[in-house]
């Protein structure tokens, strides 16, 4: 064979060998250039190897610019901080814009709590835990190049809806947390918190057994069909007691089936045991007191001090009842009526025992000073009238009686004139107790009765508030 054979048959071996190294794995740049610069100076031996290296160099490009183009799309960074970062960049502060120019924000729980109930100013405190959920396309994310379902962002930069109550006099609003949860489908939930003070006129009628209802209509921004729209869920409450009120119920109304009227109905009942053992019960023993005090004398005075002394305790729990109730309202408070009935009793009681005890010792009405000095006018007129007529005569008799007068007669006229007085005294006191009796029956009438009247207007009879008068509108 000749030595040309010889080149010619390992061109083609060296031709197979890079075949079957490319089949197996893309042929690199270098084995390309060493493919192009092997010895030989054939030419039909070039072109037999240029045809397939032009062939596995396009084959080689095609993945190349694959793999580019896949590099540009996928971010270099996919953990939850640069997802985070991702979002923030976005500015996502305003309200999302949905088509229909309302966002829906779910309100899948409410925990409530009663902090507070004042029945002087009518006013009723409480707080509200509020979790709330609500979509924002622009804050969802592709969990193919994402491999994460939530992310925690900052509640300072994303928009958060507002709530406000309807019928507040003063509300603050603050986050429950200062981060929110995202999800990939752009679904935020969060929580916030409610400190609420409503104007809430109690119906106090038949106080210190008052029960009522108070209602806290909570709403969000609408306007020209534009804002939010909320959809509620379960409500629950918690730490029922709180001093004397106690927290029966919660429930979330709708007024007259208008969704943009919610309200949440608050059932409150008092409790009574400790108003009832601190004003009710002394008011009712001090009357008692004052119906035993008739059995007390009349001239001793003890009866009219100590009818004072009730007076002067009566007005002490009136004023602590003052401090306690509301100046008026719908439904004035029946305990008032029956503090300043009392009062009345207590004082009219009091008049009358001090009107009987002058008419036991004095026998008029008069002051004791005005009617001993009147009387001795009478009498010295009637001597200076008997002086001027008959002076003659008596100063004659005179030196008569003054002999025949003995010490015997003296004590005797003595002993009947203080007999006269005795029964003249008692004449007095007869009639006085008499009096005394004849008020005592009406006085004690006069209760028997007022207390049936307190009875049946405290437990039978009630009185009306309408509580939603802020939306009549």
């Amino acid at each position: 064979m000749r030595p040309m054979d010889h080149s010619v048959l390992k061109c083609c071996l060296f031709s197979l060998l890079l075949l079957t190294v490319s089949a197996a794995d893309p042929p690199s740049n270098a084995a390309i250039l060493a493919s192009e610069t092997t010895p030989g100076n054939a030419s039909n031996t070039a072109n037999a190897g240029q045809a397939p290296n032009t062939s596995n160099t396009a084959s080689t490009n095609q993945p190349s610019n694959t793999a580019t183009s896949s590099s540009a799309t996928t971010p270099s960074c996919t953990t939850r901080r640069c997802l985070a970062s991702m979002l923030i960049a976005k500015e996502a502060l305003s309200q999302p814009q949905s088509p229909s120019c309302i966002s829906n924000i779910s309100v899948p729980l409410i925990v409530y709590e009663t902090l507070s109930v004042d029945t002087k100013n009518l006013r009723f405190e409480s707080r509200l835990q509020v979790i709330l959920s609500w979509e924002d396309p622009d804050l969802s994310w592709d969990t193919s190049v994402y491999h994460h379902d939530m992310v925690v962002l900052p509640v300072s930069k994303i928009w958060t809806p507002e709530l406000h109550v309807t019928n507040g006099v003063q509300t603050t609003m603050k986050h429950g947390n200062k981060d929110l949860l995202v999800h990939s489908n752009g679904t935020i939930e969060h929580m916030v918190i409610m400190n609420t003070v409503v104007g809430c006129e109690v119906n106090l009628y038949n106080y210190p057994f008052a029960s009522d209802f108070c209602a806290i209509g909570i709403n969000v921004w609408v306007f020209s069909g534009c804002g939010m729209f909320l959809n509620f869920g379960k409500v629950s409450k918690t730490s029922a007691n709180r001093g004397d009120w106690l927290t029966e119920e919660v429930k979330l109304n709708a007024k007259g089936g208008r969704d943009d009227r919610n309200y949440l109905w608050v059932s409150l009942k008092m409790r009574s045991e400790n108003p009832f053992l601190s004003l009710v019960l002394p008011s009712i023993l001090i009357i008692v007191a004052d119906v035993v005090s008739f059995s007390l004398p009349l001239g001793g005075g003890e009866r009219i001090s100590f009818k004072v002394t009730l007076v002067l305790s009566f007005i002490m729990f009136l004023i602590i009842l003052n401090d306690l109730l509301p100046g008026g309202g719908q439904c004035s408070p029946i305990i008032r009526k029956h503090f300043c009935f009392c009062l009345v009793i207590l004082v009219l009681s009091t008049l009358q025992s001090m009107v009987l005890t002058r008419l036991a010792k004095c026998g008029t009405l008069w002051p004791c000073s005005l009617s001993k000095s009147k009387d001795s006018l009478l009498k010295d007129t009637d001597n200076e009238e008997v002086s001027k007529s008959d002076i003659t005569v008596i100063k004659l008799k005179a030196s008569e009686e003054k002999k025949k007068n003995t010490a015997l007669q003296k004590v005797v006229k003595f002993l009947n004139k203080m007999a006269a007085q005795d029964q003249k005294k008692a004449r007095r006191h007869r009639f006085a107790n008499k009096v005394d009796l004849i008020c005592f029956c009406i006085y004690l009438t006069v209760l028997i009765v007022y207390a049936v009247v307190i009875l049946y207007f405290s437990f039978g009879s009630s009185c009306e508030i309408n509580h939603l008068e802020f939306w009549e509108y």
